[in-house]
């Protein structure tokens, strides 16, 4: 299990942080994203349980966490979120769990030997694959062009609120992120912008 969570807010960040604590402890990171400048520095990959010791936070910045419990065979540190693609300026943050057969079609498909499902998924965003013949559950957020993506199918969690606050637990004041759409989040006008649709493949999820 994996949880993403942001926020402009460090008080916030840390509520949603312990909010979010039961949905993972082996690893984690924080990344940093400027509104102003549209870049995005991962501050933090580590081994162990979600802690801010050693981050300087400023204010201004928004902030993307990421934990995790281990739900590949890839290895500890390869499955550290993001994932990292065109020197960072394409990421991609990830929870849910591809099914195992999607993810042998994805090695196929993309001639691969990558393990770490998210891995998977990057490249085949990367290759303008359509989301909706993923098999499994996923909700994401992705960086590309500067700008900070969300979308989810109809079976994994992501909720948000008027503050762009995200958070794979629901939180007070906050509503499931719509499934089925990629938004862009606007950081001036903090609402969502609509983009790309897509539909769930096989819910109800089922392993069959």
């Amino acid at each position: 299990m994996c949880a993403i969570f942001g926020s402009f807010e460090i008080e916030k960040l840390k509520e949603l942080a312990l909010l979010n604590s039961y949905r993972g402890e082996r690893s984690y990171s924080i990344s940093e994203y400027s509104p102003n400048t549209k870049k995005l520095l991962t501050k933090q990959k580590c081994m162990g349980q979600f802690s801010l010791d050693n981050v300087e936070l400023k204010a201004g910045m928004y902030y993307v966490a990421h934990i995790q419990a281990p739900t590949t065979e890839a290895s500890a540190m390869e499955s550290i979120h993001p994932s990292d693609r065109k020197d960072g300026d394409d990421l991609l943050w990830h929870n849910g769990i591809l099914k195992e057969a999607f993810v042998k079609e994805m090695q196929s498909t993309l001639t691969s030997n990558q393990k770490w499902d998210t891995g998977l998924l990057h490249d085949w965003l990367i290759e303008e694959k359509s989301l909706s013949d993923v098999d499994g559950t996923f909700a994401c957020l992705r960086y590309i062009d500067g700008d900070i993506q969300l979308f989810r199918n109809e079976i994994s969690p992501l909720f948000v609120d008027d503050k762009l606050n995200i958070s794979s637990t629901k939180f007070a004041g906050s509503n499931p992120l719509p499934p089925n759409k990629v938004l862009t989040l606007d950081f001036n006008e903090y609402i969502m912008n609509e983009g790309l649709n897509f539909i769930t493949k096989d819910n109800p999820y089922y392993f069959g």
